[in-house]
């Protein structure tokens, strides 16, 4: 059995830096810190706009306890955003959020970076 016995291939990877060390998993004060972040964020995005209607969403970003709580209030913020600012702005300011989710929720959520092609 060969669990972590080096090889060429190995070594050759690793000098090339394919074989980066994995950073440390955030401290639970660093996450509460981005999740702030997140939430400060999309509050400055609907504070832009008119209040009416965007109450209960804020109310739902407000009490997000977790990265995972605000990545579903996007759908909500892209249509509250839509709304006067059209749907191509409001795409590009959530996409903006986008990668400030990594390391908050599964990795398997986040696009890939491929998207869609177009003909």
């Amino acid at each position: 059995m060969r669990h972590s016995k080096p090889t060429l291939r190995n070594s050759f990877f690793g000098w090339l830096g394919g074989a980066e060390p994995t950073a440390a998993p955030d401290t639970p004060e660093r996450t509460q810190q981005r999740i702030a972040v997140l939430r400060a964020r999309m509050f400055r995005e609907l504070g832009q706009g008119p209040v009416a209607g965007t109450s209960a969403l804020m109310h739902r970003i407000l009490c997000a306890q977790d990265g995972l709580a605000l990545w579903y209030c996007r759908s909500e913020l892209m249509q509250a955003l839509s709304r006067w600012r059209g749907e191509a702005d409001a795409a590009a300011t959530v996409a903006a959020l986008t990668p400030l989710f990594k390391g908050l929720v599964p990795d398997g959520m986040l696009p890939t970076g491929s998207g869609m092609r177009r003909r």
